[in-house]
């Protein structure tokens, strides 16, 4: 059953978090420049007042934020319970096997079996 709804929900996180980038982009910043809602040229100056268009962005932006946070907790929860453990993108896992210690080699492993050789000292300074 999640399974079947994990691609629907990840389509939905994906355009909730576009809206809740723009939504967050046209909201005007405290700092004084202005953001791209504000002033009378640009944005929903028109439609709506500034005191109406400040209490949209933000109820728009919160019900954003709850269907993000929402969407993320089913995605985390239907990602650890599947049963086929694979990656969103389809890439498969690289498995790799520890190598045996150098003593343990069997004689017809075709491995030879050598041992690291000590570090060269290092050469004293010229000047010395």
């Amino acid at each position: 059953m999640l399974g079947a709804l994990f691609p629907i929900v990840l389509a939905i996180h994906v355009i909730i978090t576009i809206f809740l980038i723009g939504i967050i982009l046209t909201q005007k910043n405290e700092g004084g420049m202005g953001g791209l809602g504000g002033g009378a040229a640009g944005g929903m100056a028109g439609f709506l007042s500034g005191r109406q268009q400040a209490n949209l962005l933000t109820k728009a932006t919160r019900w954003l934020a709850v269907g993000f946070f929402c969407t993320s907790l089913f995605l985390a929860y239907s990602d650890s319970h599947r049963a086929a453990k694979s990656t969103i993108v389809g890439a498969t896992p690289v498995t790799t096997t520890p190598a045996a210690p150098a003593g343990d080699l069997p004689a017809d492993s075709g491995v030879t079996n050598t041992t690291p050789t000590a570090p060269a000292q290092p050469a004293a300074p010229s000047g010395q």
